[in-house]
């Protein structure tokens, strides 16, 4: 029997198709947990740049907070030098006490007499005087005011002590200089507030070494996959911020509303502002690939929330860690792994097809040896019942010669006794003959004869057979009916020998043609449990026996003709009932 190629190659595709299915699985799951621990480095990252600049902001307060302590003692010293009206001021006197008391410049500032706005009356800086108006300086405004009206200040920004208030280190409105620091003092005993400035070039200073873009720049030399970090604000980015006006007219944005806290923000994409507000509303990292000039990318979102506050001299502000890392690695690493997964898949389908190969190779040659012994077991039948009609024909003159001898001497009992004898052997060749079947009645015999060797009651009965075309070979009838005779033997055998029965019965109905084969059974036999019957391999022998190919050759055979088999354990007994449907 040849090897069934269409079996093969469909074997083989469903192998293939398994395997690049769990390949494809594997690379998309490796995908997403590579993509996943990257977003997690580099939300771990941005944590850490938040705790560092945490620090570094905690640390620029505290030397913006001493150096508002400074401002608020050179204004008491200038207070102590100035004339209470500031009508009796003079812009000179002011320039002189600021080289006196060690600061930038010192500004009076007054009501404007338009309802409660507040104006610089009188400063050692002359752009200061340009300041006619505060009104529009939000919180500012409201802390100028309060310190008129009540000498303190109430609000929550900046930094207040004593008769005294200082806000962040800021843009000045005037254009006098980058960025200042100012301080405002008023105990009620002037009629003007005095304002104490410095540049601040130091607080600039501090932050330029230990500040959020030093953290992270350093950051970036450390990490060369990360590509780019930013502070986005997490009140202004993606909205226009309030401007201010200075007096030359030109604007400005306060340092604390500029949308760029720290970093940079280059590698933009329209999505970003979509990502930056969930990475808020969710309060949790938020990981997207992009392609930036061509390049994937991995930009990770991390929102740094404004903490409970600690002390009264918090000046946070929320915003949103932003950082860009190089995707291409987690690419790299995807396709170094589909090579060798490819390698795999390869030496394991080439070992696959050797192995399918050899299993069909193997049963073929089983179910070839299988064949040729039933062929031959076939011929072998015919022979022997050809023989045994031979023989009788052969001896007919010898069985007509003893039976004269045994008239003539007048012995009748032995004459009836002897003639009994003849006509029981030609009836059972007889009755074997008129089965019908050539296949089925040479089969009998031989197994007539296992019987008798092995001591089992073996019956037969077929009925309606005779002349009639059955639509199955002959060979294929001695394989069908041989094995299950065979296992019926096996299994008699187990019994003692007064319980030892198999019968065979064969018979047409409608359109089919019927065998049943019937043998006793062990009584902890449970048809339920034996669910592999039909399997090859299978077999209630220990040791010898068939193989395990009897029935699996019986069920293909059955099949193979469009037919069906059933089985079917009653009183002791297991019974295969097969039909097969005649042309």
């Amino acid at each position: 029997m040849r090897i069934n190629t269409r079996i093969i190659y469909i074997t083989f595709i469903i192998v293939i198709l398994l395997l690049v299915t769990n390949n494809t699985s594997y690379y998309w799951y490796t995908k997403s947990l590579l993509t996943k621990s990257l977003s997690e480095q580099m939300a771990s990252a941005a944590n850490q740049i938040r705790t560092s600049i945490e620090q570094s902001e905690a640390g620029a307060f505290y030397v913006e907070d001493l150096i508002g302590e400074q401002l608020r003692s050179a204004a008491i010293f200038a207070k102590s030098k100035l004339n209470p009206d500031i009508d009796k001021v003079t812009n000179e006197q002011l320039v002189a006490l600021a080289a006196e008391a060690n600061v930038d410049g010192f500004s009076l500032m007054k009501r404007s007499g338009v309802g409660d706005d507040i104006m610089v009356g009188k400063s050692s800086e002359p752009k200061e005087l340009s300041i006619t108006s505060t009104s529009s300086f939000g919180y500012w405004f409201t802390a100028f005011d309060q310190l008129l009206k009540f000498k303190n200040v109430t609000i929550s920004e900046g930094y207040k002590l004593p008769n005294f208030w200082t806000g962040i280190y800021e843009v000045p409105a005037s254009g006098s200089s980058d960025i200042s620091k100012f301080g405002y003092y008023y105990d009620g005993t002037t009629n003007y507030l005095i304002c104490a400035f410095v540049n601040a070039n130091k607080i600039q200073k501090f932050k330029d070494i230990v500040g959020s873009d030093t953290i992270v720049k350093k950051t970036l030399a450390s990490n060369p996959e990360i590509l780019e970090i930013a502070g986005l604000n997490g009140k202004t980015f993606g909205t226009q911020p309030k401007e201010f006006r200075k007096a030359n007219g030109e604007s400005f944005v306060s340092v604390y509303d500029r949308p760029l806290l720290f970093g940079t923000y280059n590698m933009k994409n329209v999505n970003d502002y979509n990502n930056f507000k969930l990475a808020i509303a969710n309060g949790e990292p938020v990981s997207v690939v992009e392609s930036y000039h061509g390049k994937p990318i991995l930009k990770t979102f991390v929102y740094v929330p404004i903490k409970a506050k600690i002390t009264e001299v918090q000046r946070e502000i929320p915003y949103v860690i932003t950082i860009v890392s190089d995707y291409q690695t987690i690419q790299k690493s995807l396709s170094s792994q589909l090579v060798r997964v490819l390698i795999i898949i390869v030496l394991f389908t080439v070992f696959s097809c050797i192995l399918v190969i050899l299993i069909f190779g193997f049963f073929s040659i089983s179910r070839e040896t299988a064949v040729q012994t039933t062929q031959e077991m076939y011929i072998q039948n015919v022979d022997l019942m050809f023989a045994t009609i031979r023989s009788q024909r052969h001896d007919f003159l010898n069985h007509v010669q003893t039976l004269y001898a045994l008239l003539t001497n007048g012995k009748k009992e032995d004459q009836m006794k002897y003639m009994e004898e003849l006509i029981e052997e030609i009836n059972e060749v007889n009755d074997i003959i008129r089965i019908g079947q050539p296949a089925i009645a040479a089969l009998i015999q031989s197994k007539i004869t296992l019987a008798m060797r092995t001591k089992v009651a073996f019956s037969y009965e077929f009925k309606g057979l005779d002349g009639l075309s059955l639509g199955v070979k002959s060979v294929d009838l001695v394989k069908i009916i041989g094995n299950l005779i065979d296992n019926a033997f096996d299994e008699a055998s187990k019994f003692p020998v007064e319980e030892r029965e198999v019968s065979v019965t064969g018979w047409k109905e409608a359109n089919d043609v019927k065998i049943s084969v019937k043998n006793r059974v062990s009584s902890a036999f449970n048809l339920e449990e034996e669910t592999d019957l039909f399997t090859i391999g299978y077999s209630t022998k220990s040791e010898g026996g068939h193989q395990g190919l009897g029935l699996p050759v019986v069920k293909e055979r059955v099949e193979y003709y469009r037919g069906t088999i059933e089985v079917k354990v009653e009183d002791g007994f297991i019974c295969f009932e097969l039909s097969i449907p005649m042309q």
